[in-house]
Protein backbone atom coordinates (compact mmCIF):
# COMPACT_ATOMS: atom_id res chain seq x y z
CA UNK A 1 0.00 0.00 0.00
CA UNK A 2 1.74 3.35 -1.14
CA UNK A 3 -0.71 6.56 0.83
CA UNK A 4 0.40 9.49 0.08
CA UNK A 5 -0.98 12.15 3.03
CA UNK A 6 0.11 15.11 1.01
CA UNK A 7 -2.19 14.76 -1.83
CA UNK A 8 -4.56 12.49 -0.06
CA UNK A 9 -4.50 9.64 -2.52
CA UNK A 10 -3.38 5.94 -2.19
CA UNK A 11 -1.99 3.26 -4.65
CA UNK A 12 -1.49 -0.55 -4.20
CA UNK A 13 -2.25 -3.98 -6.18
CA UNK A 14 -5.75 -4.59 -7.85
CA UNK A 15 -7.69 -7.55 -6.90
CA UNK A 16 -10.15 -7.78 -8.97
CA UNK A 17 -10.44 -9.67 -11.77
CA UNK A 18 -12.06 -9.15 -15.15
CA UNK A 19 -15.36 -11.05 -14.71
CA UNK A 20 -15.70 -9.19 -11.22
CA UNK A 21 -15.43 -5.70 -12.97
CA UNK A 22 -17.72 -6.81 -15.36
CA UNK A 23 -20.05 -7.92 -12.31
CA UNK A 24 -20.29 -4.54 -11.32
CA UNK A 25 -20.50 -3.15 -14.52
CA UNK A 26 -24.10 -5.31 -14.35
CA UNK A 27 -25.12 -4.87 -10.90
CA UNK A 28 -23.93 -1.44 -10.15
CA UNK A 29 -22.18 -2.78 -7.05
CA UNK A 30 -19.97 -5.15 -4.94
CA UNK A 31 -20.08 -6.40 -1.74
CA UNK A 32 -17.68 -6.52 0.75
CA UNK A 33 -18.77 -8.55 3.88
CA UNK A 34 -17.15 -8.43 7.47
CA UNK A 35 -13.60 -6.79 5.97
CA UNK A 36 -13.28 -4.22 9.09
CA UNK A 37 -12.23 -5.57 11.90
CA UNK A 38 -14.63 -5.65 14.94
CA UNK A 39 -12.15 -3.24 17.30
CA UNK A 40 -12.27 -0.75 14.61
CA UNK A 41 -15.98 -0.74 14.28
CA UNK A 42 -16.52 -0.15 17.70
CA UNK A 43 -14.25 2.92 17.97
CA UNK A 44 -16.15 3.91 14.55
CA UNK A 45 -19.89 3.96 16.59
CA UNK A 46 -18.12 5.45 19.58
CA UNK A 47 -16.57 8.29 17.88
CA UNK A 48 -20.09 8.92 16.07
CA UNK A 49 -21.91 8.85 19.41
CA UNK A 50 -19.26 11.28 20.78
CA UNK A 51 -18.10 8.85 23.56
CA UNK A 52 -14.41 8.57 22.10
CA UNK A 53 -12.24 12.02 22.12
CA UNK A 54 -10.68 12.95 19.08
CA UNK A 55 -7.20 12.47 17.82
CA UNK A 56 -7.29 13.91 14.52
CA UNK A 57 -3.47 13.22 13.26
CA UNK A 58 -3.44 16.84 11.58
CA UNK A 59 -5.81 20.14 11.42
CA UNK A 60 -6.68 20.71 7.62
CA UNK A 61 -5.83 24.25 6.56
CA UNK A 62 -8.78 26.54 6.99
CA UNK A 63 -10.10 24.48 10.11
CA UNK A 64 -9.96 24.05 13.67
CA UNK A 65 -10.46 21.38 16.27
CA UNK A 66 -13.70 23.11 17.80
CA UNK A 67 -14.86 22.74 13.70
CA UNK A 68 -13.72 19.16 13.19
CA UNK A 69 -15.56 18.46 16.81
CA UNK A 70 -18.44 20.55 15.74
CA UNK A 71 -18.93 17.70 13.12
CA UNK A 72 -19.32 15.24 14.98
CA UNK A 73 -23.11 15.79 15.64
CA UNK A 74 -23.99 16.87 11.99
CA UNK A 75 -24.94 14.30 8.99
CA UNK A 76 -21.16 15.06 7.66
CA UNK A 77 -18.97 13.87 10.40
CA UNK A 78 -15.76 14.21 8.13
CA UNK A 79 -13.88 14.57 11.55
CA UNK A 80 -13.48 10.64 11.46
CA UNK A 81 -11.46 10.79 8.24
CA UNK A 82 -8.65 12.71 10.07
CA UNK A 83 -8.30 9.60 12.69
CA UNK A 84 -5.05 7.40 12.34
CA UNK A 85 -7.12 3.94 13.11
CA UNK A 86 -9.75 4.87 10.40
CA UNK A 87 -7.58 5.74 7.74
CA UNK A 88 -5.69 2.56 8.27
CA UNK A 89 -8.59 0.33 8.90
CA UNK A 90 -11.60 1.94 6.72
CA UNK A 91 -10.01 4.11 4.19
CA UNK A 92 -7.23 2.37 3.46
CA UNK A 93 -8.91 -1.14 3.97
CA UNK A 94 -6.97 -3.53 2.38
CA UNK A 95 -9.86 -5.65 0.96
CA UNK A 96 -11.69 -2.23 -0.09
CA UNK A 97 -8.61 -0.87 -1.49
CA UNK A 98 -7.76 -3.38 -4.09
CA UNK A 99 -12.15 -3.35 -5.43
CA UNK A 100 -11.32 0.34 -5.96
CA UNK A 101 -7.70 0.64 -7.18
CA UNK A 102 -9.38 -2.46 -10.21
CA UNK A 103 -12.16 -0.30 -10.90
CA UNK A 104 -10.53 3.83 -10.30
CA UNK A 105 -6.97 3.17 -11.81
CA UNK A 106 -4.04 4.06 -9.87
CA UNK A 107 -3.41 6.87 -7.52
CA UNK A 108 -7.01 7.01 -6.09
CA UNK A 109 -8.29 9.95 -4.65
CA UNK A 110 -9.72 9.48 -0.58
CA UNK A 111 -12.93 10.86 0.14
CA UNK A 112 -13.33 14.65 1.54
CA UNK A 113 -16.42 14.48 2.96
CA UNK A 114 -18.28 11.58 4.98
CA UNK A 115 -22.22 11.15 5.63
CA UNK A 116 -23.34 9.88 8.64
CA UNK A 117 -26.92 8.08 7.71
CA UNK A 118 -28.01 7.37 11.19
CA UNK A 119 -31.27 6.08 12.13
CA UNK A 120 -34.01 5.49 15.52
CA UNK A 121 -35.95 2.22 14.77
CA UNK A 122 -37.92 0.86 14.00
CA UNK A 123 -38.94 3.10 11.03
CA UNK A 124 -40.78 2.80 7.68
CA UNK A 125 -38.71 3.17 4.42
CA UNK A 126 -36.73 5.83 2.54
CA UNK A 127 -38.43 6.43 -0.65
CA UNK A 128 -36.13 4.96 -3.84
CA UNK A 129 -34.15 7.35 -4.98
CA UNK A 130 -31.15 7.94 -7.29
CA UNK A 131 -28.83 10.50 -5.57
CA UNK A 132 -28.24 14.20 -6.12
CA UNK A 133 -26.10 15.40 -9.31
CA UNK A 134 -25.86 11.52 -10.30
CA UNK A 135 -24.16 10.99 -13.47
CA UNK A 136 -25.55 8.20 -16.55
CA UNK A 137 -23.10 7.18 -18.74
CA UNK A 138 -20.12 4.61 -19.32
CA UNK A 139 -17.69 6.97 -17.16
CA UNK A 140 -16.51 5.51 -13.81
CA UNK A 141 -14.85 8.36 -12.56
CA UNK A 142 -15.62 7.88 -8.74
CA UNK A 143 -17.63 5.53 -6.85
CA UNK A 144 -19.59 5.59 -3.73
CA UNK A 145 -19.45 3.53 -0.64
CA UNK A 146 -21.13 2.24 2.26
CA UNK A 147 -19.86 1.07 5.41
CA UNK A 148 -21.79 -0.75 8.22
CA UNK A 149 -20.20 -0.15 11.61
CA UNK A 150 -22.19 -2.67 13.35
CA UNK A 151 -24.44 -5.60 12.59
CA UNK A 152 -26.90 -4.37 9.99
CA UNK A 153 -29.85 -7.20 9.71
CA UNK A 154 -32.91 -6.81 7.46
CA UNK A 155 -34.74 -5.78 10.87
CA UNK A 156 -32.56 -2.67 11.03
CA UNK A 157 -33.31 -1.85 7.76
CA UNK A 158 -30.38 -2.53 5.56
CA UNK A 159 -29.75 -0.36 2.32
CA UNK A 160 -32.10 -1.95 -0.70
CA UNK A 161 -30.60 -1.20 -4.38
CA UNK A 162 -32.11 -2.33 -7.56
CA UNK A 163 -29.28 -3.84 -9.72
CA UNK A 164 -28.72 -2.54 -13.07
CA UNK A 165 -30.21 1.13 -12.15
CA UNK A 166 -27.25 2.62 -12.54
CA UNK A 167 -27.15 2.95 -16.47
CA UNK A 168 -30.67 4.96 -16.35
CA UNK A 169 -33.29 6.81 -14.58
CA UNK A 170 -35.65 4.54 -13.13
CA UNK A 171 -39.16 5.49 -11.46
CA UNK A 172 -41.10 3.40 -9.35
CA UNK A 173 -44.28 4.12 -9.45
CA UNK A 174 -46.41 5.19 -6.13
CA UNK A 175 -47.84 1.90 -4.44
CA UNK A 176 -45.54 -0.17 -6.21
CA UNK A 177 -42.58 0.43 -4.10
CA UNK A 178 -42.22 -3.61 -3.04
CA UNK A 179 -40.35 -4.88 -6.14
CA UNK A 180 -39.33 -8.12 -6.45
CA UNK A 181 -36.57 -9.71 -4.50
CA UNK A 182 -33.68 -11.05 -6.09
CA UNK A 183 -30.40 -12.85 -4.63
CA UNK A 184 -27.13 -10.81 -3.77
CA UNK A 185 -26.19 -12.23 -7.53
CA UNK A 186 -28.44 -11.53 -10.39
CA UNK A 187 -28.86 -14.72 -12.11
CA UNK A 188 -27.29 -14.82 -15.68
CA UNK A 189 -29.08 -14.18 -19.27
CA UNK A 190 -31.54 -12.13 -17.39
CA UNK A 191 -33.61 -9.37 -19.24
CA UNK A 192 -34.13 -6.32 -16.83
CA UNK A 193 -37.18 -5.82 -14.63
CA UNK A 194 -37.25 -4.09 -11.22
CA UNK A 195 -35.96 -6.23 -8.74
CA UNK A 196 -34.37 -5.37 -5.37
CA UNK A 197 -31.13 -6.76 -3.38
CA UNK A 198 -31.28 -6.50 0.34
CA UNK A 199 -27.45 -5.38 1.52
CA UNK A 200 -27.98 -7.26 5.18
CA UNK A 201 -24.55 -7.88 6.50
CA UNK A 202 -22.41 -8.05 9.27
CA UNK A 203 -20.58 -5.40 11.08
CA UNK A 204 -17.38 -4.19 9.33
CA UNK A 205 -19.11 -4.21 5.43
CA UNK A 206 -18.53 -2.54 2.56
CA UNK A 207 -20.71 -2.29 -0.14
CA UNK A 208 -19.21 -0.71 -3.37
CA UNK A 209 -22.16 0.85 -5.71
CA UNK A 210 -21.94 3.29 -8.80
CA UNK A 211 -23.50 6.71 -7.49
CA UNK A 212 -26.08 6.63 -9.61
CA UNK A 213 -27.63 2.89 -9.00
CA UNK A 214 -31.24 3.38 -7.38
CA UNK A 215 -31.40 2.68 -3.85
CA UNK A 216 -33.60 3.42 -0.56
CA UNK A 217 -33.03 2.71 3.40
CA UNK A 218 -34.92 -0.63 4.17
CA UNK A 219 -38.23 -0.31 6.55
CA UNK A 220 -37.01 -1.64 9.91
CA UNK A 221 -38.71 -3.74 12.22
CA UNK A 222 -37.40 -3.54 15.63
CA UNK A 223 -35.83 -0.92 18.36
CA UNK A 224 -32.51 0.35 17.64
CA UNK A 225 -29.99 2.32 16.11
CA UNK A 226 -28.49 1.83 12.61
CA UNK A 227 -25.43 3.71 11.63
CA UNK A 228 -24.19 4.04 8.46
CA UNK A 229 -21.26 5.74 6.49
CA UNK A 230 -21.35 7.29 2.87
CA UNK A 231 -18.48 8.57 1.20
CA UNK A 232 -16.69 8.84 -2.74
CA UNK A 233 -13.40 8.09 -3.85
CA UNK A 234 -12.24 9.57 -7.13
CA UNK A 235 -10.39 8.58 -10.18
CA UNK A 236 -7.32 10.66 -11.02
CA UNK A 237 -5.57 8.73 -13.65
CA UNK A 238 -7.31 7.59 -17.46
CA UNK A 239 -8.96 4.68 -17.51
CA UNK A 240 -7.22 1.24 -18.61
CA UNK A 241 -7.14 -2.58 -18.32
CA UNK A 242 -4.45 -2.99 -15.52
CA UNK A 243 -7.05 -5.03 -13.19
CA UNK A 244 -6.18 -8.83 -13.19
CA UNK A 245 -6.55 -10.80 -16.31
CA UNK A 246 -8.20 -13.60 -16.84
CA UNK A 247 -6.68 -15.61 -19.81
CA UNK A 248 -9.51 -17.16 -21.26
CA UNK A 249 -11.79 -13.64 -21.03
CA UNK A 250 -13.56 -13.69 -24.26
CA UNK A 251 -14.76 -9.97 -24.83
CA UNK A 252 -16.85 -11.16 -27.49
CA UNK A 253 -18.81 -14.02 -25.85
CA UNK A 254 -18.92 -12.34 -22.14
CA UNK A 255 -22.19 -11.90 -20.58
CA UNK A 256 -23.41 -8.62 -20.92
CA UNK A 257 -26.95 -9.47 -20.12
CA UNK A 258 -30.04 -9.21 -22.40
CA UNK A 259 -32.11 -6.61 -24.43
CA UNK A 260 -31.84 -2.92 -23.63
CA UNK A 261 -29.10 -3.19 -21.28
CA UNK A 262 -26.06 -4.97 -22.54
CA UNK A 263 -25.15 -2.06 -24.85
CA UNK A 264 -24.77 -0.05 -21.66
CA UNK A 265 -23.33 -2.57 -19.26
CA UNK A 266 -20.29 -3.36 -22.35
CA UNK A 267 -19.86 0.18 -22.93
CA UNK A 268 -19.45 0.70 -19.50
CA UNK A 269 -16.79 -2.37 -19.36
CA UNK A 270 -15.10 -0.79 -22.25
CA UNK A 271 -14.62 2.39 -20.79
CA UNK A 272 -13.14 0.68 -17.86
CA UNK A 273 -10.91 -0.81 -20.64
CA UNK A 274 -10.12 2.36 -21.95
CA UNK A 275 -11.63 1.76 -25.38
CA UNK A 276 -14.83 3.75 -24.32
CA UNK A 277 -13.80 5.59 -27.49
CA UNK A 278 -13.46 3.22 -30.14
CA UNK A 279 -16.78 0.94 -28.99
CA UNK A 280 -19.28 0.85 -31.58
CA UNK A 281 -22.03 -1.79 -31.65
CA UNK A 282 -25.22 -2.37 -34.81
CA UNK A 283 -27.87 -3.16 -32.98
CA UNK A 284 -30.94 -5.77 -32.63
CA UNK A 285 -29.68 -8.83 -31.61
CA UNK A 286 -26.21 -7.89 -32.41
CA UNK A 287 -23.30 -7.75 -30.08
CA UNK A 288 -23.13 -7.41 -26.90
CA UNK A 289 -26.87 -9.00 -26.45
CA UNK A 290 -26.77 -12.84 -26.54
CA UNK A 291 -29.09 -15.47 -25.08
CA UNK A 292 -28.23 -19.11 -24.09
CA UNK A 293 -30.35 -20.88 -26.75
CA UNK A 294 -28.32 -19.32 -29.63
CA UNK A 295 -25.88 -21.99 -31.34
CA UNK A 296 -23.12 -19.70 -32.85
CA UNK A 297 -21.87 -16.05 -31.05
CA UNK A 298 -23.56 -12.79 -31.65
CA UNK A 299 -23.29 -10.97 -35.58
CA UNK A 300 -21.65 -7.08 -35.09
CA UNK A 301 -18.78 -7.72 -32.47
CA UNK A 302 -15.58 -5.93 -33.30
CA UNK A 303 -16.87 -3.31 -35.32
CA UNK A 304 -15.52 -0.04 -36.15
CA UNK A 305 -18.36 2.22 -37.60
CA UNK A 306 -21.70 2.29 -36.04
CA UNK A 307 -23.54 3.14 -32.73
CA UNK A 308 -23.00 3.86 -29.34
CA UNK A 309 -25.79 3.31 -26.56
CA UNK A 310 -27.89 6.44 -26.02
CA UNK A 311 -26.87 7.32 -22.19
CA UNK A 312 -28.77 10.58 -23.01
CA UNK A 313 -32.17 9.58 -23.76
CA UNK A 314 -32.68 11.83 -26.09
CA UNK A 315 -32.70 9.54 -29.10
CA UNK A 316 -36.53 7.74 -30.07
CA UNK A 317 -34.59 4.43 -31.24
CA UNK A 318 -32.02 4.25 -27.73
CA UNK A 319 -28.94 4.59 -30.01
CA UNK A 320 -26.69 7.61 -30.85
CA UNK A 321 -24.92 7.89 -33.89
Amino acid sequence: MKYDKEKRTFDCEPTLTDSQVLEFCRNGYLILDAVVPDEINQLSCDYLDGKLPANPIYIPEGLTFEDLESFRTTGEPSGIMLEEWFIEHVLLNPQLAGALRSLLGKNVGLPAIISHHRAECPAGPQGWHHDADCVFGPEVNFVEVFYYPQDTPRELGPTEVIPGSHIRRVRVEAGKEELREVPRTPPHFVVWEPTKVVTDAPAGSIIIHHQSVMHRKGPSTVKGLRRMLKHNYWRTVPPERDWIIEPDFDFQTADYWGHGVAKYIAHMFYWLCGKGDDFRIMGGQAWPWHNRNQIGKSYGYGLTEGYRPNWRNNNVDDYAA
